[in-house]
């Protein structure tokens, strides 16, 4: 009788230790039954969107082939099973790279911008009613790898930069167009046009917390990146010093950005590749103050022929991780997995996906395809070189685990509707620490590559997430609290802009601005305030002052110790909010 106790016991303790094994482990498998993973192709650019509204993630992927094909759209099915739809972009043939999915005009349909090399004009399909497109070609003919929409002028509307990589260097301009009220304006003789490098790809991406959208521009043949400094009124900088980040001399093909170490700074991992000579890749960490720091270690080691990369928590554990995508390389070639430990630390992870081995591999991007709340993985595969046959792409389905997440999908008012530019910050309690992870709402990371539009957030065992806020592009900032895990939630852009000076029963000024060792809260109310809370966040959502004043007349006057808060130089987010009304307002500190 003791003797089947106890092997029940311990019958009992190993499925419980499998168990536990598996709540943190995940595991991909390889989908095999459809067109999306069965025509052989010669792929370029992988785009995540929901072209036909049906709350399940679509796949474009565009054809490189030299003589040319049509672009083609899968829509999602559910269950894994994707319907190829070739008639939706056939009238344009010409060999594609890179993909842009935004949306122009703010109508609600998205559109697709597509770079076309071979000296050929780039496409645009203007997204219609019906999952239809109003095709129409660029006026410039070019050797465009890629193209990425942002909002560098916050007016609503979605600009676009296009990547160039002509012929020779010197000879080759980047385009760059400003959109005005729905229509696509061209900008000669301006600052992020002057350059002449063979452009591979380029990232709109806030790296100084400033509130606007910076870019970063990867050049190849041995060229340094840049960097250019959005300082508002159209106007650009070009960083010459940032630290180690623009001190290589390299082939870089693209760059993707997150926040690896939950600092609140989005760091940056760049792909670096010599075209059949392998080069290591680079991760550089976002020092705060302008410069970044070279993070030696394993993405020195494992030299590829990198093409794209892309963040993602696939674990669900509450960091980001990375998959790199190789090709055009000599001999066996591998696409890299990374784990992050939490603190910004990578492993090769060789187990979750069982065969990393590829033909060649163009883009990459995360979506979740099946709404279970994981993020699945697809792949471009394409011809290592003329003499190779065509490639099949790849879907990596996730198994998922027990970990928790939340998925946040953003509509625009006063911002662009899909809210691309927006930063989302989430503050959860996970294995009884606090966790702060943001995401960057962008229309392209890494080179050929943009994942899903809904932010994803890995909780491992949170209970709830605490504070969401969103930072949009407007200028207007949403915080909400006490969020459901498990679930996906949708948020609107408030219609009134929260962070105007003035409201019909409220004014709020912050003196000086900038300021030095202290700032001056001042409020004017037209009626007696029960209770006002006063918060200073971060930029990246970081609680750093919190009062709450009950019995409030007509004027308020608050003091602020910068000093005691130990508030370094930079932009902060001072916010004054009642149960009726909030109203908010940036400040810059000055050392």
């Amino acid at each position: 009788m003791k003797n089947t106790l106890h092997l029940n016991f311990l019958f009992c303790f190993l499925i419980f230790l499998t168990s536990v094994n598996i709540s943190g482990q995940t595991t991909f498998r390889k989908l095999t039954d459809g067109p999306i993973v069965n025509t052989p192709t010669d792929s370029r650019s992988i785009n995540f969107a929901d072209f036909n509204f049906d709350g399940l993630e679509d796949i474009l992927i565009t054809f490189g082939n030299s003589s040319g094909a049509s672009d083609i759209i899968y829509l999602n099915k559910g269950n894994g099973v994707f319907e190829e739809q070739p008639q939706l972009l056939n009238q344009i043939k010409d060999p594609s790279v890179g993909a842009t999915i935004g949306d122009m005009n703010n109508d609600g349909y998205p559109d697709i911008f597509v770079a076309s090399w071979y000296n050929k004009k780039n496409a645009f399909f203007q997204g219609q009613p019906n999952t239809t497109f109003a095709t129409s070609v660029m006026d410039e003919n070019s050797y465009s790898e890629s193209a990425a929409w942002g909002d560098y002028d916050q007016d609503g509307y979605l600009d676009l930069y296009v990547c160039n990589s002509g012929n020779n260097a010197g000879e080759n301009h980047n385009f760059f167009y400003k959109n005005n009220f729905g229509n696509l304006n061209i900008q000669t003789n301006h600052s992020l046009t002057n350059e002449t490098n063979n452009s591979s790809s380029s990232t709109w991406i806030d790296y100084d917390n400033d509130a606007d959208i910076d870019l970063f521009v990867c050049n190849e043949k041995q060229t340094k990146n840049d960097l250019f400094r959005n300082d508002g009124n159209g106007i650009f900088t070009k960083i010459t010093s940032a630290g180690d980040l623009l001190l290589d001399t390299s082939s870089s093909m693209s760059a993707s950005w997150g926040d690896i170490n939950h600092d609140g700074w989005m760091d940056v991992f760049i792909c670096n590749t010599g075209f059949y000579v392998s080069q290591p890749n680079r991760l550089f960490i976002n020092n705060g103050n302008g410069t970044f720091t070279k993070k030696a270690g394993i993405f020195e080691d494992d030299n590829g022929c990198s093409y794209s990369s892309s963040f993602a928590d696939y674990d669900n554990d509450g960091d980001l991780d990375l998959f790199v995508s190789n090709g055009f390389c000599k001999g066996v070639i591998q696409n890299f997995l990374y784990l992050n430990d939490g603190d910004g630390n990578f492993t090769r992870d060789v187990s979750s996906i069982t065969d990393l081995q590829t033909p060649c591999s163009f883009g990459t991007a995360w979506g979740d395809i099946n709404n279970d709340g994981f993020q699945d993985l697809v792949i471009a595969n394409c011809k290592n070189s003329s003499q190779t046959p065509f490639s099949h792409n790849t879907v990596w389905l996730n198994d998922g685990n027990g970990n928790k997440w939340i998925k946040v999908k953003l509509k625009g008012t006063a911002s662009n509707i899909f809210g691309i530019g927006a930063r989302i910050y989430t503050s959860a309690l996970i294995s009884g620490k606090r966790v702060n992870q943001i995401r960057d709402i962008t229309s392209v990371t890494g080179y050929c590559s943009q994942n899903s539009l809904i932010a994803h957030f890995g909780l491992k065992n949170a209970a709830i997430v605490d504070t969401l806020i969103v930072y949009w592009p407007s200028g207007i900032t949403q915080i909400l609290t006490q969020m459901p895990v498990n679930e996906m939630t949708t948020i609107v852009e408030p219609i009134i802009n929260q962070t105007t000076e003035q409201k019909s029963d409220v004014s709020l000024r912050i003196s000086p601005n900038p300021s030095g060792t202290s700032v001056l809260i001042e409020a004017a109310f037209q009626a007696k305030v029960d209770t006002l809370h006063i918060d200073i966040r971060s930029l990246s959502g970081t609680l750093l002052y919190s009062n709450t004043l009950y019995d409030v007349n007509n004027k308020l006057y608050h003091n602020i110790d910068n000093q005691k808060l130990q508030m370094g130089q930079g932009i902060y987010l001072i916010q004054a909010y009642s149960k009726t009304w909030s109203i908010s307002k940036k400040i810059f500190i000055r050392e």
